[in-house]
């Protein structure tokens, strides 16, 4: 690592929410930092403008402010800024399709939507655009899915936020099972697999969904299971996804799943918005379940620093809120 002077570039590392062990996190992250190259001044900020009025001398020196999860704006955070985003499902998979990602075949379901059990098989995943946690979520014949208007939906229902989609069943066993793979600037932090087995009944083969009463096929439940997942070629995915198709997301919390019966890899959701479990409400409650401990599988925040270490350099620069309205890319 190129040599600087003490203190030449600042860091802002943001705190999002009101969760102290947020603001723990990132002080661990800031405190190796300054282990790591002692030209890197960090900071844990909250996102509050009152708060941040401290940083204006830092408006005419190079900085970074970075904010891991997603925060509406950057209010009086000097230089530039990188932060998470919403993105809806369907625009994920087209970003993930011209990089060249596995996503499973989808459309977005239309007025004039027919689909063919041929292609597409017997049965669909319908599910929203816009939906979270796996709400709205289900199986359909697809022959029998159909365009249904927005403002028919109950409320509540995520189809009134944005488009519905049918998307091609990936068989992953008898349960679902997926992994989760949080990167950051495309570089792997945590990989788990999560398998749920208390909602419904094992799906006993790809298709044999009339065998059973209702089949759940959501792994991202209440009460899951969750087991640390060291696998190359998973890992290797979420960053190559990171890297070419979100270069401009800081972190990323990758849903990816296997087909028992082919193997094949494909990306269900990339989390745009920012995935930061090793502390939180959910975090902290799928450790204590499952005895498990995130931020020790890769050494979480001392990489988190040694990533961070690297890309600061790169991307800090002069620059007011004011004058610098877009989000960064780190190279």
């Amino acid at each position: 690592m190129r040599e600087r002077k003490v203190g030449t570039i600042n860091l802002n590392l943001v705190v999002w929410d009101s969760d102290p062990e947020t603001a723990a996190d990132l002080r661990r992250v800031a405190a190796h930092i300054a282990k790591i190259d002692a030209g890197i001044r960090a900071f844990v900020v909250p996102h509050h403008k009152y708060d941040q009025l401290s940083l204006i001398p830092q408006w005419f020196q190079p900085t970074l402010s970075l904010s891991l999860y997603c925060v509406p704006s950057r209010k009086l955070l000097p230089g530039k800024f990188v932060t998470g985003y919403f993105l809806p499902k369907h625009l994920e998979y087209r970003r993930l399709a011209t990089a060249a990602i596995p996503v499973p075949a989808w459309t977005m379901i239309e007025p004039d939507t027919r689909l063919n059990p041929a292609t597409w098989g017997p049965y669909v995943v319908e599910k929203p655009s816009l939906g979270v946690r796996g709400a709205n979520v289900r199986i359909r014949k697809t022959g029998r899915v159909a365009y249904v208007d927005p403002s028919s939906y109950p409320v509540g229902h995520y189809g009134r936020e944005g488009p519905m989609l049918a998307q091609k069943f990936v068989y992953t066993g008898p349960w679902p099972t997926s992994f989760r793979v949080v990167t950051l600037f495309g570089e792997v932090l945590l990989c788990y697999c999560q398998t749920s087995t208390t909602h419904g009944q094992p799906l006993q083969g790809r298709w044999r969904f009339r065998d059973t009463g209702g089949i759940n096929i959501v792994s991202n439940t209440k009460d899951m299971k969750a087991e640390l997942a060291d696998d190359a070629d998973i890992i290797a995915l979420a960053e190559r996804a990171h890297r070419t198709a979100f270069p401009d997301c800081p972190v990323l919390g990758f849903d990816i799943v296997r087909d028992v019966e082919t193997r094949e890899l494909f990306v269900l959701e990339s989390h745009t918005q920012g995935s930061w479990l090793f502390s939180g409400d959910i975090g902290r409650k799928m450790q204590a379940d499952n005895q498990i401990d995130f931020a020790g599988q890769f050494g979480a925040f001392e990489k988190a620093a040694a990533i961070l270490a690297r890309v600061a350099p790169k991307l800090a620069a002069r620059s007011t809120p004011f004058l610098w309205r877009h989000r960064a890319v780190a190279k």
